[in-house]
């Protein structure tokens, strides 16, 4: 019978799989779209093929994949459907609306803040926030099993050098919009990624570390959702 950790990675590996599903089909059904509409075959109004569309588009994919900061793209282009293409408020312009933004971020930040309660105050996990602001911190926990991390409008260097990792699950909750993060991580951890949602941004692993040299038993999952930022691994 399979152990608890065993049915952890079981179940990240079917997230993986429903996430690159969930990608797949999204970028069919737009490129079909678009093909569609350049042959003169698809005659739907010119608010499908706006950016205003591909927020609600990016906002659904995220929802569907459990990432509830989804809502942040969906209800921007909710709303800007709205007001210029429902309502026809044209006199309303973009500079007028832009605080929007900014009000619904808060709320996504407020709602991750209620949601890491559950985090345990101890050093073996983090709660990092950069919000308009850069923010460092140093971890040397010796059962380091992860956290939440949140750069908004800034950014966040965690340093890992000094942890070990613990012998559980190992899992860091990213969530990056207008923002950066950096992870400094020992050079014989493996990282992996394959549950981090990056739109119209980049999260990159810089270390000059070869897969040979990485432990396939020290394992630090990053997941969460990049929007308009980026991130990187280093392990100088």
């Amino acid at each position: 019978m399979p152990d608890r950790h065993e049915l952890k990675d079981k179940i990240m590996a079917n997230n993986e799989v429903k996430q690159r599903n969930w990608t797949g089909l999204v970028l069919v059904i737009i490129g079909l779209a678009f093909l569609l509409r350049n042959l003169h075959l698809l005659p739907l109004p010119s608010v499908f093929f706006s950016w205003k569309t591909l927020l609600i588009i990016i906002g659904v994919v995220g929802i569907s994949l459990g990432k509830r900061e989804g809502f942040i793209p969906l209800i921007i282009g909710a709303l800007f459907i709205l007001i210029y293409d429902i309502l026809g408020l044209h006199y309303f312009h973009f500079r007028d609306l832009w605080p929007l933004i900014l009000v619904l971020v808060g709320i996504a930040l407020l709602m991750r803040h209620r949601s890491s309660r559950g985090i345990r105050t101890d050093s073996n996990e983090i709660d990092g926030v950069a919000i308009f602001s850069g923010v460092e911190k140093q971890v040397t926990a010796q059962e380091f099993s992860g956290g939440k991390v949140t750069a908004a409008f800034g950014g966040i260097n965690i340093d890992l050098r000094n942890a070990t990792l613990s012998e559980q699950t190992n899992v860091i909750d990213l969530f990056t919009i207008f923002g950066g993060s950096e992870f400094r991580v020992p050079s014989d951890w493996t990282i992996n990624v394959s549950q981090l949602t990056v739109l119209f941004g980049a999260f990159e692993d810089k270390r000059s570390t070869s897969p040979s040299q990485t432990d396939p038993n020290k394992v630090l999952y990053i997941k969460g959702l990049i929007l308009f930022g980026g991130g990187e691994i280093l392990n100088g």
